[in-house]
């Protein structure tokens, strides 16, 4: 996935220690930190919520409970942000990448890239198996269209928080002290898979391995995305994107993303999905080296 030895940072290069340097014990004192706050703040938080909005005419309506679903990832954003600001003693831009701006355009064609591909594939599944993609009507078009408003909010904020917690942190932590990059991606893909087990599709799902290998790929490949790069702005746009076409595009059945789409797939495959998953990004680690020194 590499064009030459000299187009990417080296793990080992010093630019990548940035802020308070802080030891490996303090940073893994930092990451489960913020998982524990995460866990039970976040959780308590989406109970609350629910909580507050049980008995009301709304609460069965589905932006109430994308909403419920979504709390959580503002307190990990929120810690996420104490720990950059006060612990690392960085700025946002210093913590997520090594450019000297936030390289929209590498985060653009990565949004992009990922559209096409999950967009072209389910062209393509439609056009094999018409049944498998049917339209999700709905009888209040207004809770749907609000729900899509507090997407574009919420969805956002999600992603950027698994990002930074999954890849920025991990890569700040290990980049300096693995020689081997993909040691850093495969330890990322672990604790990624980890964080996912009590996702509706793994639960409900009679063979879960190869679910278990998307997300460990998913970890993986975002990783590389973030340490080739030097920088999260290309794992930023793919997951955005991604989360963004399945809440206001098409989702499929037995997601752990509850959303109300135009359009609901049944059965989707696990393969296809995972050659989505290599394919683009493939092409993002590959062609966004173009924007890497931006």
């Amino acid at each position: 996935m590499n064009s030459g030895q000299n187009s990417h940072p080296r793990p080992d290069n010093p630019a990548l220690m940035v802020g308070k340097q802080l030891t490996l014990f303090q940073w893994i004192v930092g990451f489960f930190f913020i998982e524990l706050t995460w866990t039970f703040v976040g959780g308590g938080a989406t109970f609350l919520v629910s909580e507050a909005t049980r008995n009301h005419a709304y609460s069965s309506t589905s932006w109430i409970i994308y909403i419920t679903q979504h709390v959580n990832f503002v307190i990990l954003c929120s810690v996420l942000l104490i720990f950059i600001f006060k612990a690392v003693r960085v700025s946002f831009l210093t913590y997520i990448t090594n450019a000297p701006t936030f390289r929209w355009r590498l985060f653009w064609f990565s949004a992009g890239v990922w559209l096409i591909g999950i967009s072209l594939t389910m062209l393509v599944n439609a056009l094999i198996e018409p049944k498998a993609i049917l339209f999700n009507a709905t009888t209040t078009l207004a809770n749907r269209l609000f729900l899509m408003l507090i997407a574009l909010i919420l969805t956002p904020i999600q992603c950027i928080a698994e990002e930074l917690l999954f890849r920025t942190t991990l890569w700040r932590m290990l980049a300096h002290r693995v020689k081997r990059g993909w040691v850093i991606s495969a330890i990322s893909g672990i604790i990624f898979t980890l964080a996912h087990l009590s996702n509706l599709e793994v639960q409900s799902s009679n063979f879960s391995l190869p679910i278990l290998g998307f997300y460990f790929l998913s970890g993986y490949l975002f990783m590389e995305m973030t340490r080739v790069h030097g920088g999260t702005e290309a794992a930023f746009g793919a997951h955005i994107a991604n989360n963004m076409f399945l809440v206001l595009v098409i989702n499929y059945a037995g997601s752990s993303l509850t959303s109300d789409p135009w359009f609901i797939q049944q059965n989707p495959s696990i393969w296809l999905d995972l050659l989505v998953l290599v394919t683009c990004s493939a092409i993002i680690i590959r062609y966004g080296q173009r924007w890497q020194h931006q």
